[in-house]
């Protein structure tokens, strides 16, 4: 499994449509702006998504793409391999860095297919009040502040 730029759009434009809570399509343009990235970059990413069932596409006026599945059912792992087109080579056992690198990646694929887009999306909910709790319980001694 190899993580890259392009594994890295693919999962943040996943997220970007999980988080759409009007339940319209996402339009590839409103994810292109959000995210800064050009709109035919990401048709290429969708097309692999969409082939690989982690979107659907919405035609017509009001159109744009959707989860296929709720975020709590799809993996990091699945998008990843959706737009990785990887082939696995043989290592050689004399090549200890290879073999190291290759067990290496096949623990990194466990655990991100344990990590789905709904557990990000809640771990940062719980970060963010967690964060919001914190702040909210901070003594401040209003002595400290010298305004001038």
């Amino acid at each position: 499994m190899k993580l890259s730029a392009k594994g890295r759009y693919a999962i943040k434009a996943m997220i970007n449509i999980a988080l759409n809570k009007t339940k319209a399509p996402k339009t590839l343009l409103q994810i292109s702006k959000h995210q800064g990235i050009s709109l035919s970059y990401l048709e290429q990413l969708f097309a692999l998504l969409r082939k690989n069932n982690l979107v659907s596409g919405v035609r017509g006026p009001g159109g744009g793409y959707r989860l296929s599945e709720d975020p709590e059912n799809i993996t990091i792992a699945q998008i990843i391999k959706a737009i990785s087109s990887e082939n696995h080579v043989d290592i050689s056992p004399q090549k200890k860095d290879e073999v190291i690198w290759d067990k290496f990646s096949a623990k990194l694929c466990t655990y991100l297919e344990s990590v789905t887009l709904g557990s990000l999306i809640d771990e940062d909910s719980l970060d963010n009040q967690e964060t919001s709790e914190t702040l909210n319980n901070v003594p401040v001694d209003k002595n400290e502040w010298n305004v001038v």
